[in-house]
């Protein structure tokens, strides 16, 4: 709660996690942007600081591994071996090479610890490891006497995590107070520039490092869901997996092949009709139409205050279709499964959008047709504002505009971008929902 006799504000509270901050940034603070996508591409978060007395850049942008030592009894056993001095190539993994060079992919570690390689996700062209191959060496826990005491040495990277809430403070001039949990970002880059100097942190929610979004793999699926593959993906990179729909798509097998996880996600969940959303800590996958159907927020009208600029526009290229045509024929069966779809509506410029997919079932073809149809029919209209801040502005949100004539209609926030500079403004970029289907 806020003294509501005093003046809206806004406050942009930070928390930083493996960073070794000199001081109270938020003192220094010129300005802050926090961007919210609504599917596919990554949010991204940046604050800009005042250093003209050359004393907060410090060492907090230092990468400092952390040694963890440790005493264990082990079974040597050593056969046989040889070294190859391997020469990193552009676009080489250590899981690749590893792959290549030890037989196993998963042995990537063996090449990291000979090589003292810190973080396995981040090796560069030139580089020359040493590969000891031809033979192996295992270390295991056993309970002998015969058996020698070492210690082991591990350095381990924890990544540079910074935390943003916003905070608009008695708001309404109520005493209330209302918030936005930005979330947490991997912090990529620390930029310095002047005179006089100014300091840029910017952070990500999908780490360029991260095996989700880099690392490339191959593997059969087989009877799964989509929601199964989800849990799956999300647990093994230490995530969460939050699952908004009605449907789960089934699938007998799948193939992942040379893809990383997420866009192999991705691809399943465009063909099914779904939206994915990736953060820090979380995957998001959901139903847009279902998110459609929720009641508009906000309500932004030609002439208001709080409409600082807009830009409208439409297309009439592969969208404004009056119905879709979905057809597929079944190779080994022969049948042929056809479905027309078109909605109440007048709308359209008469065109049928064809679609050719597989599907089992006519009920499987209405679905997808409804689905395709909303994919390009959602393009015809579109426009981005710049409106007085407002937290509850966040991509997948709905909004409606009066005023516009034609452009008269509710919209979907694909993108909401916060930016604290001299007053607090969010730009929306929208995209025209399509009620009925």
């Amino acid at each position: 709660m806020s003294d509501k006799r005093l003046a809206r504000r806004v406050e942009l509270r930070l928390t930083f996690k493996n960073v070794d901050v000199p001081e109270d940034i938020n003192r220094h603070l010129l300005s802050a942007a926090y961007t919210d996508e609504e599917e596919d591409s990554t949010d991204d978060f940046q604050i800009e600081y005042d250093d003209r007395e050359n004393n907060l850049l410090g060492t907090w942008v230092e990468i400092k591994p952390t040694i963890i030592k440790s005493k264990k009894q082990v079974e040597k056993k050593v056969e046989k071996e040889s070294v190859v001095n391997y020469v990193v190539q552009r676009g080489d993994t250590l899981w690749a090479i590893a792959s290549k060079y030890l037989g196993d992919s998963t042995k990537y570690p063996q090449i990291a610890q000979e090589n003292n390689i810190m973080n396995p996700n981040l090796i560069y062209p030139g580089q020359v490891f040493k590969i000891t191959t031809g033979g192996t060496a295992t270390s295991t826990a056993v309970e002998k006497e015969e058996t020698e005491t070492v210690e082991t040495v591990e350095m381990v990277i924890k990544p540079r995590l910074v935390s943003a809430v916003l905070v608009q403070k008695n708001w309404n001039d109520t005493g209330k107070d209302v918030t936005l949990d930005i979330g947490t970002f991997e912090i990529d880059s620390v930029d310095m520039s002047g005179p006089p100097d100014k300091v840029t942190v910017k952070g990500t929610s999908i780490p360029y490092t991260s095996t989700l979004r880099m690392e490339k793999k191959s593997k059969a699926w087989e009877n799964y869901t989509l929601k199964g593959i989800g849990e799956e993906i999300a647990g093994k990179n230490g995530m969460k997996l939050m699952y908004e729909a009605k449907e789960n798509p089934a699938y007998k097998r799948k193939e992942q092949v040379q893809t990383s996880d997420i866009k192999f996600l991705q691809t399943l969940c465009h063909a099914a009709g779904m939206a994915l959303k990736v953060t820090t800590m979380m995957i998001v996958i959901y139903d847009a139409a279902e998110y459609d159907r929720k009641p508009a927020i906000r309500t932004f009208r030609k002439g208001s205050s709080d409409v600082i600029s807009y830009k409208m526009g439409t297309s009439m290229t592969d969208t404004a279709y009056t119905s879709c045509h979905v057809s597929y024929s079944d190779p080994d069966s022969k049948e042929t499964i056809e479905y027309t779809y078109t909605p109440d509506s007048k709308a359209g410029t008469g065109q049928t959008l064809e679609v050719n997919e597989k599907v089992r079932s006519t009920a499987e073809a209405q679905q997808l047709a409804k689905k395709r149809l909303r994919e390009k029919n959602t393009q015809e209209y579109t426009a981005s504002l710049t409106v007085v801040g407002d937290v509850s502005l966040v991509a997948g949100v709905t909004v409606k505009l009066k005023g516009w004539q034609q452009f008269d209609r509710k919209y979907k926030v694909t993108q909401a971008k916060h930016t604290l500079l001299n007053g607090y403004t969010v730009d929306l970029s929208l995209k025209q929902v399509l009620e009925g289907y």
